[in-house]
């Protein structure tokens, strides 16, 4: 082979590989790559959100600036929650309990029998409720002693979202699944119940407002619902919302923030007084 020819193969291989570093190098450092959960860090001022699809945790400021926080340390890294300085994140099998100031991870709990650990949160007693939707339960970890429990019941259908109601000691939890209710797990015997049942499929995400309204997220029918204070209807004007996932009520500001995990954007959503 003639040195020319030889020469501007290897020319080609070299721009091909320095191709695939640039193209992997920028998705690593894409600061929303499939973002899942949001969660707010007071002490820094700014959002927190888990991108399962680089294993990273992204950072968002008031005005709307990205940065990574944290970057390539979970596998997928789904439900996130802010606690004291500490930021708790849902991988498939495990939490991790992240040290926000030190950026570092300082313990993992392994949840025996979890498959796909999805949604968070945390009820009273320092105990954290975790959805899985393909172990079709719910798992509650106590922080302070490590205990684990596992919560089952017939109207779990792939749950998904959970969200916790402290006036009525309960977790809302809905089912990522045609007709999903909005479900009440009460907190103290762990008992499953309906709360209030729904014509909208494939449930996500869900909130509560300061006012007591209650929003969650349909895939399939494309909108944000409200459950408004009195209980008694749905109201349906937040539409255009395909892929929201676990969105967070912000009260500072009066917001939902919605990751759009299709489109790799946060909308934010300013709600009514």
């Amino acid at each position: 082979m003639k040195k020319k020819t030889l020469f501007t193969i290897l020319g080609l291989l070299i721009i091909i590989v320095i191709g695939i570093i640039v193209r992997n190098c920028s998705e690593t450092l894409k600061p929303l790559n499939k973002p899942e959960s949001v969660a707010f860090d007071p002490s820094n001022n700014r959002f927190l959100i888990s991108n399962v699809g680089s294993g990273s945790i992204a950072a968002m400021d008031s005005l709307g600036n990205y940065s990574i926080f944290l970057n390539k340390l979970f596998e997928a890294p789904k439900g996130i929650i802010v606690r004291h300085g500490r930021l708790y994140v849902t991988d498939p099998q495990t939490i991790h309990v992240v040290d926000i100031a030190k950026e570092e991870i300082i313990q993992n709990y392994d949840i025996d029998g979890a498959i796909a650990l999805n949604d968070i949160a945390f009820g009273d007693n320092n105990r954290l409720y975790i959805t899985d939707s393909k172990a079709n339960c719910v798992f509650v970890l106590d922080m302070n002693n490590g205990k684990q429990d596992k919560i089952v019941s017939q109207l779990f259908d792939s749950p998904n979202g959970i969200v916790y109601d402290r006036p009525r000691w309960q977790m809302f939890v809905v089912n990522y699944a045609k007709h999903s209710p909005v479900l009440s797990l009460d907190t103290r015997d762990h008992s499953v119940s309906i709360f209030m049942d729904t014509m909208y499929s494939m449930l996500d995400g869900i909130a509560i407002d300061d006012r007591g309204r209650i929003y969650f997220g349909s895939w399939e029918d494309d909108m944000i619902v409200q459950i408004p204070q009195e209980q008694n209807r749905f109201l349906t004007d937040l539409t255009g919302y395909r892929g929201a996932a676990d969105f967070f009520y912000h009260l500072p500001t009066n917001e939902l923030i919605v990751p759009m995990l299709n489109k790799n954007t946060i909308e934010r959503i300013k709600l009514e007084p």
